[in-house]
C-alpha cells in the first residue's frame, strides 16, 4: 500500500519515559520518511480516549498511534472503536503485550516501516463493563498485583514493581472464592482470566489456539487454592503449558458475569479496572488496527 502521509501519535508521558529514545528515534524516521508527525500529550486518566475520538473525527490522519502501555493503548482503541482510521502503537510500556501478540519488537525501523506502511486489520474485541479491552481480564490475583502497584515505584522499577506486588499478594495469600455465571453455567475459581489473544503478561503464552484476528474469548478458571498451586501456575505460564495442568478449566465464553466476591479487584489490559461485581462479553465491534507486514 501507499505510505502513510499523516501520522497522529498519542502519548502517555509517564509510560514514555523510560524509553523515549525508542519513540524519538521513530518520530525521527517518520519525519525522514516524509510523514506530517503530530504528537499529543496525555494529561490524565482516560484523556488519551478523548484524544484520538477528537483525532479520528477531524479526518485528517492516516493512522493514530498510542505510544505507550497496554493501558494507553486500551484507551486510545476505546477512542478509535467504529471510526474509520486504523489504530497503530509504538510499545514504551512495562510488558507490551499486544506488540508482542502481533509479533512488533521494540525496533525503531520496524515499528516505522509498519506505522508508515504496514496491513491495517480486523482484530476483535471484548468488553468490560460495556468498555472494550484487547488482550485480557485478570480477577483476583493478579487484578490485587496492579491494584497495589505503587505508580511511582512502577516508573521506577518497571517490571520489578510487579514483581514486588505479586510477592506480596502470593505471601497473603493469593486465592479467592471467586463465583460466575460463564453463558449459563455457574463456576467457582480461585483466579480467573478472561484473554482475548494468545499472551498474557508479556511473551507467555496462555491460550495457544487463540488470535486476536479471530473474534472470541477464552476463559481460564485455576481452582486449586494454595500458594504452591498458584507457584505452578506461574511456572507452567512461562513453559507455555498453562492448559494441560490438573485444576485449570478452559473454556470459550461470550458473557461472563462474574458475581463475587464483592470488592474483589479486577485488571483490564495491564491497568486497574475496579472491583466485582463485573460483567464481561465478547466485543460485537472489531478494530482497525495497522500490524507488521
Amino acid at each position: 500500500m501507499a505510505l502513510r502521509r499523516f501520522i497522529h501519535i498519542i502519548l502517555n508521558p509517564t509510560a514514555g519515559r523510560r524509553n523515549r529514545r525508542l519513540l524519538d528515534d521513530v518520530v525521527g524516521r517518520l519525519r525522514a520518511a516524509g510523514a506530517d508527525v503530530t504528537i499529543e500529550l496525555t494529561e490524565a486518566a482516560g484523556h488519551a480516549t478523548d484524544l484520538a475520538r477528537a483525532a479520528a473525527r477531524s479526518g485528517r490522519a492516516d493512522v493514530i498511534v498510542a505510544a505507550g502501555g497496554d493501558g494507553t493503548i486500551n484507551e486510545v482503541a476505546r477512542g478509535l472503536l467504529g471510526q474509520g482510521v486504523p489504530l497503530g502503537i509504538v510499545p514504551l510500556g512495562t510488558a507490551n503485550v499486544l506488540a508482542v501478540e502481533i509479533g512488533l519488537p521494540p525496533n525503531a525501523d520496524e515499528i516505522s516501516s509498519m506505522l508508515l506502511g504496514g496491513p491495517a486489520e480486523l482484530i476483535g474485541t471484548g468488553l468490560v463493563q460495556g468498555e472494550i479491552f484487547l488482550m485480557m481480564v485478570g480477577i483476583g490475583f493478579d487484578g490485587e498485583i496492579v491494584h497495589g502497584i505503587d505508580p511511582k515505584l512502577k516508573r521506577l522499577w518497571g517490571k520489578g514493581a510487579f514483581i514486588w506486588s505479586g510477592l506480596k499478594v502470593w505471601v497473603r495469600g493469593p486465592a479467592h472464592d471467586i463465583r460466575l455465571v460463564a453463558d449459563g453455567r455457574e463456576k467457582r475459581a480461585a483466579w480467573a482470566i478472561v484473554t482475548n489473544g494468545r499472551h498474557y503478561a508479556g511473551p507467555y503464552v496462555l491460550a495457544p489456539d487463540a488470535r486476536i484476528t479471530q473474534p472470541g474469548l477464552t476463559l481460564f478458571l485455576f481452582h486449586k487454592p494454595s500458594r504452591f498451586a498458584f507457584a505452578v501456575y506461574l511456572a507452567a505460564l512461562g513453559s507455555g503449558i498453562v492448559p494441560r495442568l490438573p485444576g485449570v478449566e478452559v473454556l470459550p465464553a461470550r458473557h461472563i458475569n462474574v458475581l463475587a466476591p464483592e470488592g474483589l479487584a479486577v485488571e483490564v489490559d495491564g491497568d486497574d479496572r475496579g472491583f466485582l461485581p463485573q460483567v464481561i462479553e465478547r466485543g460485537t465491534q472489531f478494530l482497525r488496527m495497522v500490524v507488521p507486514g
